[in-house]
């Protein structure tokens, strides 16, 4: 009988087994086969609910925060730099021709803050020559004039202010009441009157000018010191300055002051006096009741 009606003919052996076992297990494999589909479509349904779900209940909540979250921060970097005192600035520095060669230097400095005082160290450079160090301090929100007088320099007509040491301090609000502007204008009511120039005073061989005025304190506080710095101006231009100290001034005091000038300065048109007492300092006080109302 030829090979090819043989049952079994052209198949191996291995291939025999394999089609038994198809035969013997196809009901199996084909469950199993369904079975596997059944779960990955369960698996797969099962991420698709859980993405559904984290993204309505659990993610979107926290992450809809999020732009809230920047801004609060950002409301809180702003409150921070609001903080933060800001810098002193000061305006040009103006020089003096004083007797003897000297130099007088003169600068107004400005403290920004409503709630920030500052104590530093001060000097002026002059043509590379440096003046002593100096301690000065600066009310909130207010103006100070820093002078350095007869500075043995006979060269330069520039100069720069050097701030060095800043110790920055807030305001307690309970030594001012919680109104600072109210404090201070209540403290620094000074008051100058009759502020005259002349040039009619003569020394030996010399006609030196001389500024009279009479300073009175408004205010119901002593003080044992009050630097009164006095301006000298031609037009719109400061041309000489000095300072003095009054000590021991009384509470509602009046006093007349004058001060002779050495240096030639014709053509005065006007006088600024400035008065500075650190208010925030309780020592600068003669009465033991320096906060009170």
């Amino acid at each position: 009988m030829p090979d090819d009606h043989i049952i079994g003919s052209g198949m191996t052996e291995q291939e025999l087994k394999l089609a038994s076992f198809w035969v013997r297990n196809r009901i199996l494999l084909r469950q199993i086969l369904h079975g596997s589909l059944i779960a990955f479509n369960v698996v797969l349904w099962l991420f698709v609910l859980w993405s559904l779900l984290d993204w309505l209940a659990i993610s979107y909540p926290f992450e809809s925060r999020i732009p809230l979250k920047i801004a609060t921060n950002q409301i809180t970097a702003e409150s921070l730099v609001a903080a933060t005192p800001k810098p002193l600035q000061p305006s040009q520095v103006y020089v003096f021709d004083s007797t003897s060669g000297r130099r007088d230097m003169l600068v107004e400095l400005s403290n920004p803050n409503p709630q920030w005082y500052a104590a530093f160290d001060y000097k002026f450079d002059i043509s590379g020559m440096q003046t002593p160090a100096r301690q000065g301090y600066i009310l909130p929100q207010s103006q100070r004039y820093l002078t350095e007088l007869g500075f043995a320099s006979s060269t330069g007509r520039s100069a720069r202010l050097i701030v060095d040491n800043i110790r920055w301090m807030r305001i307690d609000p309970a030594w001012v009441n919680r109104d600072y502007k109210s404090f201070a204008e209540s403290r620094l009511a000074f008051d100058f009157q009759d502020i005259t120039y002349t040039r009619d005073l003569v020394i030996g061989t010399q006609t030196i000018g001389r500024t009279d005025f009479t300073m009175v304190n408004d205010s119901p506080y002593g003080y044992w010191n009050v630097e009164l710095t006095v301006i000298l101006y031609r037009g719109t231009s400061p041309v000489g300055v000095t300072t003095i100290t009054r000590r021991d001034v009384k509470p509602g005091e009046s006093a007349p002051i004058s001060i002779n000038w050495y240096e030639n300065l014709p053509g005065i048109t006007r006088t600024e006096i400035r008065a500075s007492v650190n208010i925030l300092d309780p020592d600068a006080y003669l009465s033991s009741e320096r906060f009170q109302n």
